[in-house]
């Protein structure tokens, strides 16, 4: 955005070694450029350095004999409460996922605090899981000293039909990313953290299960039991949950009996959450990992991972009658979009490490993914 004190503090900075673009002024941009044969890509960057020491932000984009600059400014408000809202939010989602959790034990959270507090357990399970997540994201992101939001929590509670008591959580950058490693690091963060949590939660829950008999009473406790599981909820499984399962010895939990056991059923939602933030489309955590390992070809990967989608939800909706990613290809297209906005400064490479451990989140990706996770027996 274009504004004359920005453009002064600009041109004071860069002294001639960029000319100032008049054009782009009329488009109200703050553009400069110069010839590829009078500048190198490490010139560039340290003038993006010294902008930035400046509290300026720009963007590097080439052409074939040209580099271009462009300022951009922040959204950041001084001053604005950015506390309140985020700790409000917070508190209901501890309330909701209360609620949730005492139902899902088949108590009733509103005939006794006794009632209520069996829902503690899954809260804090979940939401242990979804802060983790976040921070991660927000942890990274300040430390390349980026403005962003506290983890704005997503409370939802609906008594008529089955939920987990929130929509999930996220954090909102102000200002645009500076380069790529950045931008790995911060998107590769949040699903890491939450992995790792929500494995720990699946452990522990495991082995809290006991053996099959006291699985049986403990759920016999909770309603009568039935050999007919028609009609019956039933969790979809994935590579992860099966391994775990059958690395601890409890594979005789059945999945449609999963939900009454608060750290295991917190933990299986940890896993979803992860896989679907790590699919390889525009904003998500795994569009971020992907543009920073593939640059400009991760919009071919994005349309890629978009028509397996479409064709995951043409098979399920054909042999199972099932819609439960049915949101999921418009959300792409009206939100998420195909094709990652660049830092500014893609130029920068990542690494090898970095990309190592970027096949891990897909490897993770893989691992967490459940083709149906939820359906009716």
């Amino acid at each position: 955005m274009y504004s004359k004190r920005r453009a002064e503090l600009a041109g004071s900075i860069i002294r001639g070694r960029l000319k100032h673009d008049h054009w782009a002024r009329f488009y109200g941009l703050l553009v400069y450029k110069q010839k590829k044969s009078l500048l190198s890509d490490e010139e560039i960057r340290t003038i993006q350095a010294e902008l930035l020491d400046h509290g300026l932000y720009s963007q590097a984009e080439y052409s074939k004999k040209k580099y271009y600059l462009r300022i951009v400014a922040s959204d950041h408000q001084p001053g604005k409460n950015q506390v309140v809202v985020p700790v409000l939010l917070f508190l209901i989602t501890i309330l909701t996922t209360a609620i949730t959790g005492a139902q899902l034990s088949v108590a009733d959270p509103f005939s006794s605090w006794a009632s209520f507090s069996y829902g503690f357990n899954y809260s804090f399970a979940l939401l242990s899981i979804l802060f983790c997540h976040e921070m991660g994201h927000y942890l990274y992101a300040r430390h390349y000293g980026l403005k962003v939001t506290l983890p704005y929590f997503i409370p939802f509670y609906f008594p008529l039909m089955f939920n987990f008591g929130t929509f999930g959580a996220f954090i909102r950058l102000k200002e645009q990313i500076p380069h790529k490693k950045a931008l790995f690091d911060i998107g590769v963060a949040g699903p890491l953290a939450g992995f790792v949590v929500s494995v720990i939660f699946l452990l522990v829950g495991f082995q809290q299960i006991g053996s099959e008999d006291a699985m049986w009473r403990t759920i016999s406790a909770i309603h009568p039991l039935s050999a007919n599981t028609e009609g019956v909820l039933t969790f979809g499984s994935n590579i992860l949950f099966d391994f775990i399962a059958e690395q601890t010895g409890r594979t005789y939990l059945p999945m449609s009996e999963m939900y009454h056991f608060p750290f295991i059923v917190a933990g299986w939602f940890g896993l979803l959450i992860t896989s679907l933030n790590l699919m390889p489309i525009g904003q998500l955590d795994g569009g971020h990992i992907t543009h920073a390992m593939f640059g400009g070809q991760a919009a071919r990967i994005a349309i890629l991972g978009f028509a397996a989608l479409v064709g995951l939800n043409i098979y399920l909706i054909s042999q199972f009658n099932s819609f439960v990613y049915i949101l999921w290809p418009f959300l792409i297209i009206l939100f998420i979009k195909f094709k990652h906005p660049p830092t500014l400064d893609d130029s920068v490479p990542i690494g090898p490490g970095r990309k190592l451990i970027g096949y891990i989140a897909y490897l993770i990706f893989i691992l967490c993914f459940s083709p149906m996770p939820i359906y009716l027996q």
